[in-house]
């Protein structure tokens, strides 16, 4: 069993990851077990799922693959800089998948991110517009979960 349960004593709390949590609803796993052993030594702390919350100005370059640097090159560049970069590009993609670990996709992101930087602002509005897209949709979700507990509590 590699995943295991976490005790946070201030809290008063049992914490269990999203592996252990999906491995402990079978009731005859080693980790459901554990589990109830636990919850027998602590019979007064809660069981709660630890989750990562995701970081929302993380940089992401969702889409951004070999196949479109390379449109990008031939779409937005000079005549005298699409061969030259294009051929760097090819370079190092070449490298990457037959012998250079230098040369893998973080490293040929940051040289086409640094020759094109006009991309990176790209992105950037399109991870506003989806930050600002998910946030209505949880204040959608949160107003519908209020309007549902207030009809509850009016029934």
């Amino acid at each position: 069993m590699k995943n295991t349960l976490k005790l946070n004593h201030k809290k008063s709390e049992i914490i269990m990851d999203r592996t252990f949590a999906k491995l402990a609803e079978n009731t005859k796993s080693e980790e459901y077990a554990h589990l109830q052993m636990v919850r027998k030594d602590y019979p007064n702390y809660t069981v709660v799922q630890k989750s990562i919350k995701p970081n929302p100005h993380k940089e992401n370059y969702k889409g951004l693959t070999y196949e479109y640097m390379r449109n990008h090159i031939i779409r937005y560049s000079s005549s005298e800089e699409m061969a030259s970069d294009l051929k760097e590009l090819d370079d190092m993609i070449f490298m990457s998948k037959c012998h250079s670990t230098g040369f893998r996709y973080p490293v040929i992101k940051k040289w086409f991110l640094a020759k094109y930087p006009e991309v990176t602002e790209k992105f950037a509005r399109k991870r506003e517009e989806e930050n600002k897209q998910t946030n209505e949709a949880q204040i959608n979700k949160d107003t519908e979960k209020n309007n549902i507990a207030e009809f509850k509590e009016a029934s």
